[in-house]
């Protein structure tokens, strides 16, 4: 009897890891098409997402803003780069747990190679499922993700002023 309650478990635990929340295979599902495997998405079309994200998340302004954005989309003006955005971003929260959104941010803010060259990324702690339940209790419009998103801006830009700004 203990055998197989010992291989009961085993099978168990081996299921549970096959169904584990798989952050890169997530992001090549819903994100990749638009933001490529790169996340350098296609400039004036779809936005870089990589080093973004890691800077968001290091502020529990961004942090909501980026679980918005995954949960219920993005519709409205943002310039990145250079380019300027006016699309809208579907949002992934139906098909999409909390542990899933969770494992696809973390694996995101994971890609060292998707950050800026030459730039320091603040460091931030991972995404929780209980995080993202949160953010999706709020049942957001698109809109109103894009509301965080100025919010966000003009956040950033009063503790990281542009080269000879100064901040208020």
């Amino acid at each position: 009897m203990e055998k197989r309650t010992l291989w009961v478990l085993m099978l168990v635990g081996a299921l549970g890891l096959a169904f584990a929340a798989d952050g890169e295979a997530l992001y090549t599902r819903y994100c990749q098409a638009c933001h490529q495997a790169s996340g350098e998405g296609i400039p004036g079309t779809y936005p870089f997402i990589g080093g973004p994200i890691k800077n968001l998340a290091s502020l529990d302004a961004g942090r909501e803003f980026v679980i918005a954005t995954t949960l219920f989309g993005l519709r409205g003006e943002m310039t990145q780069r250079g380019h300027t955005y006016d699309g809208v971003m579907p949002g992934y929260g139906q098909p999409m747990s909390d542990e899933e959104v969770a494992a696809l941010l973390n694996w995101i803010v994971e890609q060292a190679s998707w950050q800026r060259r030459n730039a320091t990324t603040a460091t931030a702690q991972p995404f929780t499922p209980e995080e993202v339940a949160e953010v999706r209790a709020r049942n957001l419009t698109p809109d109103q993700v894009h509301e965080l998103l100025v919010k966000v801006e003009a956040l950033m830009h009063e503790t990281n002023p542009a080269p000879g700004r100064q901040s208020p």
